[in-house]
C-alpha cells in the first residue's frame, strides 16, 4: 500500500507529458469513490441542481409549479423548500447511512444531552449579537427588496404569515445541514486523539481538521453571491462562527433554530413596515 502511494506521488510530481497527464486524470477519477471525494462532488452537484438562491428551475420548471399549486401565491418558495429538502437533506442522509455506513448523529443531526445547556447558551449569545445586526439590515434597500421572500402584497393576514414562516423552517434545515452538517462534519475527518481540546472528532479517511470550517464557509459564501451585499458579507462571518459552534456542540440544531428565528424577525420587521 505504501509503495502504491509513493508511485502515485511520483507520477503526480513528474515533469508533465502526455502519459503523466492521463495518469493524473486516471488517479483523480479513481479517487472520486473515496468518502471525502463523494462528499465534495455530491455537495457541488446537489447545490447546482438546487440552483442559486434555491430557485430549482433546472429540475422543476415554473409551469409545473403552476399546475401543482395553482392557488398558492408563494408556490415558488414552497417548491424551493421541498426540493431543497430532498436534494440537500434526504439524499446526503442516504449517502451517509447506506454508502458510508455511519450514524446521522455524527453529522450534526443529534444533540448530545450533556451539551444541551451549552447549546442553549450559544443560542442566546448568537441571538443577542445577531438581532441588532439584522435590525440594521432592514434599513438596507437591497434587503428590503429581497425580503420577505414572498411579496408583501400577497400575504395580508397574520395567519398566512405564520403558516409561511413555519414552512420556512424547512429551508434552514436544508441550508444548515448541507454546509454545517454534511460538508463540515464529513470533511472534518479528524480522529479523537488528534482533536482540538474540548472537541470530539469523528474518524475519516482524510484529515481536513479545522480546514473543513474554511471549506464549508467558502462554499456557503459562494452560494450567497446573488444575495444582497450585507447578507453576502454576513455569510463570511456566520459560516465560520456557527461552524465552530456546531463542532463544539456536535449538533447543528441550535444553529438551525437561531438562523430561522433571525429570519422570521427580519420578515416581521419588513412585512409590518
Amino acid at each position: 500500500m505504501g509503495n502504491d502511494n509513493l508511485k502515485v506521488d511520483a507520477i503526480e510530481l513528474a515533469d508533465p507529458d502526455v502519459l503523466t497527464i492521463f495518469q493524473i486524470i486516471k488517479n483523480t477519477v479513481i479517487k472520486l469513490k473515496d468518502k471525502t471525494s463523494i462528499i465534495l462532488w455530491s455537495s457541488f452537484l446537489l447545490l447546482t441542481l438546487w440552483g442559486l438562491k434555491g430557485d430549482s428551475k433546472l429540475i422543476f420548471p415554473i409551469k409545473w409549479r403552476e399546475v401543482l399549486f395553482p392557488d398558492l401565491i408563494w408556490r415558488d418558495q414552497l417548491v424551493t423548500f421541498l426540493i431543497g429538502f430532498i436534494l440537500l437533506v434526504i439524499i446526503p442522509c442516504c449517502i451517509i447511512k447506506f454508502r458510508f455506513k455511519e450514524r446521522l448523529s455524527e453529522y450534526g443531526l443529534g444533540w448530545p444531552k450533556e451539551r444541551i445547556k451549552l447549546g442553549l447558551v450559544a443560542m442566546v449569545v448568537l441571538l443577542a449579537v445577531s438581532l441588532p445586526l439584522f435590525y440594521l439590515g432592514t434599513n438596507n434597500p437591497e434587503m428590503q427588496q429581497e425580503y420577505p421572500l414572498f411579496c408583501k402584497e400577497n400575504i395580508d393576514t397574520w395567519a398566512g404569515f405564520i403558516i409561511f414562516e413555519l414552512v420556512y423552517f424547512i429551508f434552514f434545515i436544508c441550508i444548515e445541514f448541507i454546509f454545517r452538517g454534511y460538508l463540515l462534519f464529513g470533511l472534518y475527518g479528524i480522529k479523537d486523539i488528534q482533536a482540538a481540546k474540548g472537541v470530539k472528532g469523528i474518524g475519516g479517511p482524510l484529515v481536513f481538521g479545522l480546514y473543513a470550517v474554511l471549506i464549508q464557509m467558502l462554499a456557503y459564501t459562494m452560494w450567497h453571491i446573488p444575495k444582497p451585499m450585507p447578507e453576502y458579507i454576513g455569510a463570511l462571518f456566520w459560516g465560520v462562527i456557527v461552524a465552530a459552534i456546531a463542532l463544539k456542540l456536535r449538533s447543528i440544531w441550535p444553529i438551525i433554530i437561531v438562523h430561522w428565528i433571525l429570519n422570521v424577525f427580519l420578515d416581521i420587521i419588513l412585512w409590518t413596515r
